[in-house]
C-alpha cells in the first residue's frame, strides 16, 4: 500500500499554533517533521526498493527553570497538546537547567532559497513505477542503476515568536557499470531532478569503465592513489560522523579534541559546512529553527572549530552554531571539501603509475581518536600514462585520514555532491582528490 500524502504545512502549522497557545510551559518549543522516502533499483538485490513515511513530533519545554522533552509520531492536535502535558510532566522531575542559548542570528529570517532550488513538483508526485520507468530509461541491459526521492515537511514553533516551515525534495543516483574488475561507477544528490542530471551520471560511469579482459598488478608498495569526488565524500562523512559532530567532543572521543587552530591537514584541505549553497542540498533552518549560515570548519589545513550544540557552547564559552538535529546534538549536514585549481586531468598525470578508486563501499572507523579507516574499494584502475588504465580488483584499504590527508597530492577542480546521512537533508560535496605515497591496500574476499 502507499504512503498517504504528507499533511500540508498551513494546516501543520495551524494544529501547532492552537498547541502553542494552550501550553501552560514558561517557555514551549514544538517541531514537526514529516516525510516520505523510496527507492527503487534494477539490481537483484529487491532490499533496495522501498517507499516508507516517518513523522517526529517533538515538544520542548522549560518550566520554573527546568527542562522537559517528549516526542511522538502522533501529530493530531489531542496528541500535539497532550505531548506537551507530558514534556511538563518531565520538565517537574528534572534538575534546574542554564539559561537557554541560542545560536548568533537564530532570531533573524533565514535566506530564502528559491522555491525552485527547495522543491521538485515531479519529485513530489514520484511513485516506484514512475522511477523504475526512470531507470529503464537511462541503464542499458548490463549496467545497474539506483535511483531514490525524498519529499519531507517542516515546521518549528516556539512560545518566543520563532515560526518557520519549509518543504524539500531531493533525489539520489548511483550507476555502476558491469560487475567486472574496473567497473565503472558514479553517483550523485540532489533538490530536483534537473539538477540532478541522471543521464550525466551515467554517462560519467561510462568514462571510468574498464574495458573487459584488461587487467593489471595491484603495485608492490606505495604509490599515488586518486579518488574520485564520491569516494572522497565519503572519507569526508566518515570524519564527520567521528570528529566534527558536537557528541564526539562530549565523549572525548574527537580526534579534533584539543587541537582548534592546529594545522592537522595539508593546507590544501578546507572544509566548510554551507546549507545556503544551491550547489547542494540547500535548507533555510536547523531543527530547532535557526536560521543556517555557512561556516568554515577546516581552513587550509587548520581546524577551526566542529558545530556546537547548547552543552557544548557552554563548555567552549560560545554561541552554538546552526546546526542542531536534536536538542542535545549538532551534525554539519551540508558538507563541501573546497575545489582546487587543477583540472582532473593534470591530477591523473600527478599520479602516472599510481591506482584510481572510483567509489568506497562500507566505509568504517575503528579508532575514533586516531581516525583509522576502512572500506572497500570498487571501480579500481592502474593509472597508465596520465589517464585511466587496465582494471585492478575490488581492494580492501586500511588507513588513517590524518596520514592520508596530509599527503595530498593534489585537489580537482570540479566536485559533485552525493547523498550523506538522510538524503533528504544532508549531502556532501568533493573534488577529485589525489594522494602520495599510500599503501594499506589489498585484494578484497571474492563475494
Amino acid at each position: 500500500m502507499s504512503p498517504s500524502p504528507l499533511a500540508s504545512i498551513e494546516e501543520m502549522v495551524a494544529r501547532l499554533e492552537r498547541a502553542l497557545a494552550s501550553s501552560p510551559a514558561d517557555d514551549t518549543e514544538i517541531v514537526w517533521i514529516e516525510a516520505r522516502r523510496g527507492q527503487e533499483s534494477n539490481s537483484k538485490r529487491r532490499r533496495d526498493n522501498f517507499e516508507v513515511q516517518e513523522r517526529t513530533l517533538l515538544v520542548r519545554v522549560r518550566e520554573s527553570g527546568r527542562i522537559g522533552i517528549h516526542c511522538t509520531d502522533v501529530a493530531d492536535l489531542a496528541n500535539v497538546e497532550g505531548a506537551t502535558r507530558q514534556a511538563l510532566a518531565q520538565a517537574r522531575l528534572s534538575s534546574p537547567a542554564p539559561p537557554l542559548l541560542v545560536p548568533e542570528g537564530a532570531a533573524g529570517e533565514p535566506p530564502r532559497p528559491a522555491a525552485a532550488d527547495l522543491c521538485d513538483p515531479e519529485l513530489a508526485r514520484m511513485s516506484p513505477a514512475r522511477a523504475r520507468e526512470l531507470i529503464q530509461g537511462l541503464t542499458d541491459r548490463d549496467e545497474t542503476a539506483l535511483l531514490g526521492w525524498a519529499e519531507g515537511r517542516v515546521a518549528v514553533l516556539n512560545s518566543r515568536g520563532l515560526r518557520r516551515a519549509a518543504e524539500a525534495t531531493s533525489a539520489w543516483v548511483s550507476v555502476s557499470c558491469g560487475q567486472t574488475p574496473g567497473a565503472g561507477r558514479a553517483a550523485a544528490v540532489a533538490r530536483t531532478l534537473d539538477r540532478l542530471n541522471a543521464a550525466e551520471v551515467r554517462d560519467r560511469a561510462r568514462r571510468r569503465h574498464a574495458a573487459a579482459g584488461d587487467t593489471a598488478e595491484l603495485p608492490s608498495g606505495p604509490a599515488p592513489l586518486v579518488l574520485s569526488p564520491e569516494g572522497a565524500a565519503a572519507l569526508v562523512d566518515l570524519l564527520n560522523r567521528q570528529a566534527l559532530t558536537s557528541s564526539s567532543f562530549h565523549e572525548g572521543t574527537s580526534f579534533f579534541q584539543g587541537r582548534r587552530g592546529e594545522a592537522v591537514f595539508h593546507p590544501s584541505v578546507s572544509l566548510r559546512d554551507d546549507a545556503t549553497d544551491p550547489d547542494g542540498l540547500p535548507f533555510p533552518f536547523d531543527f530547532l529553527g535557526s536560521a543556517k549560515r555557512p561556516l568554515h570548519l577546516i581552513d587550509r589545513g587548520v581546524f577551526l572549530g566542529p558545530v556546537v550544540d547548547e552543552r557544548l557552547a557552554r563548555a567552549m564559552d560560545c554561541l552554538p552554531t546552526p546546526h542542531l538535529v536534536a536538542p542535545d546534538e549538532a551534525v554539519a549536514a551540508h558538507l563541501f571539501l573546497a575545489p582546487g585549481e587543477q583540472p582532473d586531468e593534470e591530477l591523473l598525470r600527478q599520479a602516472d603509475g599510481g591506482i584510481w578508486v572510483g567509489a568506497l563501499d562500507a566505509v568504517e572507523g575503528f579508532d575514533f581518536r586516531t581516525l583509522r579507516f576502512r572500506a572497500v574499494a570498487r571501480g579500481v584502475r592502474r593509472v597508465e600514462g596520465g589517464t585511466l588504465g587496465a582494471a585492478l580488483p575490488d581492494l580492501v584499504w586500511e588507513g588513517s585520514l590524518p596520514d592520508l590527508l596530509s599527503r595530498v597530492l593534489g585537489v580537482g577542480r570540479s566536485a559533485a555532491p552525493v547523498a550523506a546521512g538522510d538524503p533528504l537533508f544532508g549531502a556532501t560535496s568533493a573534488p577529485m582528490l589525489a594522494f602520495d605515497g599510500v599503501h594499506g591496500l589489498r585484494p578484497a574476499p571474492v563475494e
